[in-house]
């Protein structure tokens, strides 16, 4: 039965209701089968926005008619920093609206709440939710709001919820495609030569600038292991925003994680263990299977600026999956990375609300971004 043009009204699930959990799970799995792999349960929000995620507790907020759920915003807590100074942030996500009520309905809640009185904000679900959100973080002393939009939302976002462009558009999204990715032999025999001559690049690049190096696999007890030796503090650039790491946000994020299954890989250069690789396995909204390089931690900074030598090597590990992909900051080595088999994909938008000065707001920049640090993997 269609909903179209009935009313709704806003709520908070902030205490993390179990009806109201999974009544939002049920709208996911129902309307947007693909957001959440392999699907949509209330531990993922338990996990995310309850008292175990080390950040803090997060918020969530949906919209209902009729007693049903018919849109969603969340805001996950995440410990920020800059110039050495840390600060509560939050990344806003989950921004979902039933189809039928897209520029459709009327929001029947006081708008007292926020104090906006832009008519948007009682017919856009999608901007009244996440204008909800950020209220009510910013009354429980979250200073910095992140998020990377769809090329849907991102307009909104700048336009009516006053959010701004951060990084300066130099976030890649990138993508190795495999010999996994086409089914006909007529084709796929072209990819596997191609992957086989990258990966022998892979292999040639790597010594020629590493000198001998591996990569292997280690249990989550393994990473927890390297986790306490320090391997993600690295030097920070001065008046860059980056993600806080420790040990038990590591653990929260990719060991203690009730949906995705994380693997760890062990990267060694001249027998010396010199930094982690962290991944997992998504499906894509269109049926592509990716094998996501979600993270990866270095106990020396010029390491980092190899990672895609590194990437490039973990073909032998991604399994079924038809492409292998990461995000990172800034253009690099076209031509090698070419040999390599990367192919930069798209910018990232990553858009943000800064409150940590009202009197002298500032528009930082993220010092480096990588999947692992938002709700995408």
């Amino acid at each position: 039965m269609s909903l179209l043009n009935q009313d709704w009204e806003v709520k908070a699930l902030d205490d993390l209701d179990p009806k109201g959990l999974e009544q939002v799970s049920d709208f996911f799995n129902t309307h947007f089968p693909n957001v959440f792999y392999p699907k949509c349960t209330p531990e993922i929000f338990e996990w995310k926005l309850g008292s175990t995620n080390p950040a803090g507790r997060g918020f969530l907020t949906v919209a209902l008619s009729h007693g049903k759920v018919v849109g969603t915003a969340s805001g996950t807590r995440k410990k920020l920093f800059e110039n050495g100074q840390s600060f509560v942030g939050m990344e806003i996500g989950d921004t979902f609206t039933h189809p039928d009520f897209r520029k459709h309905g009327k929001c029947i809640t006081p708008k007292t709440s926020t104090g906006i009185e832009d008519e948007y904000f009682t017919v856009s679900v999608f901007g009244r939710l996440v204008s909800e959100t950020i209220a009510r973080a910013q009354i429980n002393d979250v200073k910095f709001v992140y998020g990377t939009p769809n090329e849907n939302s991102r307009p909104p976002y700048l336009k009516r919820l006053k959010f701004k462009e951060i990084s300066k558009g130099e976030i890649f999204s990138n993508v190795l495609i495999t010999s996994k990715f086409l089914s006909p032999r007529s084709t796929r025999w072209l990819l596997s030569i191609y992957e086989s001559i990258t990966k022998l690049f892979a292999g040639f690049f790597s010594y020629a600038t590493l000198g001998r190096n591996s990569i292997s696999e280690i249990s989550s007890d393994g990473f927890l292991k390297i986790c306490e030796k320090g391997f993600y503090q690295n030097s920070p650039v001065s008046g860059k925003i980056y993600l806080e790491n420790s040990y038990s946000i590591l653990r929260h994020r990719y060991v203690e994680h009730p949906n995705y299954d994380y693997r760890f890989f062990l990267v060694s250069v001249k027998d010396d263990d010199v930094g982690v690789i962290v991944t997992t396995e998504i499906l894509r909204p269109s049926g592509t299977l990716s094998f996501v390089i979600s993270d990866w931690f270095f106990s020396e900074e010029g390491m980092n600026r190899n990672i895609e030598l590194f990437i490039s090597k973990m073909r032998k590990y991604n399994n079924s999956a038809a492409t292998i992909s990461f995000w990172n900051l800034g253009r690099h080595n076209s031509f090698r990375n070419f040999l390599l088999g990367i192919y930069p994909r798209r910018k990232v938008d990553v858009i943000s609300k800064d409150f940590r000065d009202s009197i002298h707001p500032r528009n930082s920049d993220f010092g480096d971004f990588h999947i692992g640090w938002s709700d995408n993997g």
